[in-house]
């Protein structure tokens, strides 16, 4: 064979080779295509009807982007059930959950967060709980683990891993330090109010609340502890308001030692020293509400425990959620009638199912809060 013929064979090898190595090609990029072209993997289970599209309900735009926030919330319920159920604790959407659960079957249209409620002895049981059981992408975000700014507190060792807040961020932010719960968060979303703590969890939450002993009391000796307990949850809320009340020699119903005892404690320790007392003297009463709302907020509600010894079970989106077997008259004792919509405020308008508070902020290792001490604004700076 002339060797002009080898060089024409090999070359029409090459070309032969070249041309399988196209339709390789061809093919991956057509795999290619289409994988992008299918939407992308959500570790969220479903459980909102048409969650990617837009729609009315009741006469108002509801959008993809609350439904997706509203999924998060639900998920989060879940988690919470699951718990609950393992270790047999009692609990009752309530608030507007129970209200949307009531006339929407779902949530209020213009609503985006969720509430549940628990006695006092079921809610110390799950805080004891949830540190072991609740898993990361979740979060127990309790009101007792942070650290307030105070002169006369103390704290030891093992407290100042604990956030920081300031006496500016409380007056600026208004940080709910007085608000009795456990929020359940979700660390893969992002719910944000603190826009100047990049260290703090600020995913998607879902708001756990106690029940505790509230009036009308029979018993002297109940109403005493209710007052104690109400003074307690003021010199946490209010520390420099008690602190002005004992400088007055003021009739208390805590002894003025005690109570500047109290004082001094630590955040956290104050809490703990309220929550303890709340749990002994629960006394099986004959009504409940937040003690919260029975100190720090005007509007006072009282339940009938009596509403809450049995529950029903209503539809909540495609799930049902635990209610009071009275839930009728609980939604009427607090709204009137419920039936009727009123718009009420949102609670965050920066918020995400798809991006974690972490990505919000961005690096927190490469970024630091900058405070202009002449105004209320804080910036993130690049360092």
């Amino acid at each position: 064979m002339s060797k002009g013929n080898s060089r024409i064979e090999e070359l029409n090898r090459q070309n032969e080779l070249l041309k399988e190595q196209n339709n390789l090609l061809r093919e991956q990029n057509e795999l290619l295509r289409q994988t992008a072209s299918l939407p992308a993997k959500d570790d969220h289970e479903i459980f909102i009807e048409n969650i990617d599209r837009d729609e009315m309900r009741s006469g108002l735009l509801v959008t993809s982007h609350r439904k997706k926030l509203w999924n998060v919330q639900i998920g989060l319920i879940q988690e919470f059930a699951r718990v609950c159920k393992k270790h047999n604790l009692r609990w009752f959407a309530f608030y507007g959950t129970l209200l949307g659960a009531a006339r929407h079957k779902g949530f209020i249209p213009w609503d985006d967060d969720s509430d549940v409620v628990m006695f006092r002895d079921d809610y110390e049981k799950f805080k004891r709980i949830a540190r072991t059981e609740i898993k990361p992408p979740y979060f127990v975000d309790d009101w007792s683990d942070y650290r307030r700014e105070d002169s006369e507190n103390s704290f030891d060792d093992l407290e100042m891993h604990l956030p920081l807040i300031t006496h500016e961020q409380e007056r600026n932010v208004g940080w709910p330090f007085c608000y009795p719960s456990i929020k359940l968060r979700d660390s893969r979303t992002a719910m944000i109010a603190y826009p100047n703590r990049p260290d703090v969890n600020q995913g998607i939450f879902i708001d756990v609340f106690p029940l505790d002993a509230v009036p009308p009391f029979t018993d002297k000796t109940q109403q005493a502890k209710f007052n104690a307990a109400r003074l307690l949850l003021q010199a946490i809320g209010y520390p420099d308001a008690v602190r002005k009340l004992i400088a007055q020699n003021a009739r208390l119903v805590i002894p003025a030692e005690q109570l500047k005892t109290l004082l001094k404690m630590s955040h956290k320790r104050k809490v703990n020293a309220l929550e303890n007392f709340l749990r002994k003297n629960f006394d099986s009463p004959s009504h409940v509400d937040q003690l919260r709302d029975w100190t720090l907020i005007a509007n006072r509600y009282s339940y009938d425990t009596a509403d809450f010894k049995d529950v029903v079970y209503l539809p909540f989106e495609k799930i049902e959620v635990p209610a009071p077997i009275g839930w009728e008259r609980i939604l009427t004792n607090r709204y009137g009638d419920w039936h009727k919509m009123i718009y009420t405020h949102t609670h965050s308008f920066t918020n995400s199912a798809d991006i974690s508070y972490d990505k919000y902020f961005g690096n927190a290792a490469k970024k630091t809060i900058l405070t202009d001490e002449n105004s209320a604004t804080s910036v993130l700076i690049e360092v």
